[in-house]
């Protein structure tokens, strides 16, 4: 079961990142990030509640302060990730950005090494080298596509790959301190809750910035960003983002880390190289294949071929 979770999990975030990708066109600077994934977690929170009535019910909802304070980190993390990669998406190859989405599982697999000694043998370990060539190598492919990376847009992968790494570590922390037995469903939809929470208090801390140009910022172009499209693209995000994580987290509990999220972020990967150059007109060159050569290869040694 551990497996098909996962692979609904993979899927609901491929789709997520379509529509993330659509989402980060009609959005410009940080506040209209912020204010966009705001939007997001209101979504998430009722189609979070739905799961939890079909889970164990409203009384489910009645969790300890460990677990909430589990989903308040998750929360926190969750934040940083979505607004950094609607930035960096922008500003980096689509490939590229989820190659170091793919670097930060080194995160929670690294992490649940040393606070919950899940072992990691050496064919494993091959494989996570092989998946950190693949993030050298897709860093390269988009130096050849876009502009070349700078120190700032780098910082924000980086920003991007160790924030997601957080959040996934955030589910082993729930599956070893769950002493009530609380569902994930309810795990995730306290972590949306949370997330809405920091994202208003942010929105409302930061200050407009206004344009050089100001004039040429018309109310025209602003109700361009926020027609009913990307009020669509948000709801269909808020839905797949819940199931991504919310099914990722079962799997979680039945297989280790050094499984799960290799698995997960590396058929991201290549389901994103696939969307970037059907939907998005993203060249397929050389060393993005080779780059995706070595992650499948990494992903053999890590899932398959163990020794």
């Amino acid at each position: 079961m551990g497996y098909l979770f996962l692979l609904i999990s993979i899927c609901s975030g491929g789709v997520k990142g379509f529509v993330a990708k659509k989402v980060s066109n009609k959005t410009n600077g940080i506040k209209s990030a912020v204010l966009t994934n705001f939007i997001r977690m209101l979504f998430c929170i009722p189609v979070g509640f739905i799961f939890v009535l079909i889970d164990g019910g409203i009384e489910s909802l009645a969790v300890d302060k460990k677990v909430l304070g589990i989903a308040a980190l998750a929360g926190a993390s969750t934040c940083v990730f979505i607004v950094s990669w609607l930035i960096a998406v922008q500003k980096s190859a689509y490939t590229a950005v989820d190659t170091f989405v793919s670097m930060g599982l080194l995160v929670p697999i690294l992490l649940s090494l040393a606070f919950y000694q899940e072992r990691i043998s050496c064919s494993q370990i091959i494989g996570l080298v092989l998946l950190f060539i693949s993030v050298i190598l897709m860093t390269l492919y988009s130096n050849q596509i876009k502009a070349k990376l700078g120190i700032l847009s780098l910082l924000l992968l980086l920003v991007v790959g160790l924030s997601n790494g957080i959040t996934d570590f955030t589910q082993k922390i729930f599956k070893y301190n769950n002493a009530t037995g609380a569902p994930a469903s309810v795990f995730n939809f306290y972590i949306y809750v949370f997330s809405a929470v920091i994202l208003l208090v942010v929105f409302l801390c930061l200050k407009e910035k206004k344009p050089a140009h100001a004039e040429t910022f018309t109310d025209t172009q602003k109700t361009k960003d926020w027609d009913k499209q990307k009020v669509l693209y948000i709801l269909i995000m808020a839905i797949f983002l819940f199931c991504n994580t919310y099914f990722k987290t079962l799997a979680s509990e039945r297989l280790p880390a050094v499984q799960v999220y290799p698995l997960a972020q590396g058929s991201a990967l290549v389901l994103s190289s696939l969307m970037a150059a059907l939907f998005f007109k993203e060249k397929i060159k050389p060393l993005c294949i080779v780059g995706l050569i070595v992650l499948f290869t990494g992903l053999l040694l890590i899932n398959v071929i163990v020794f």
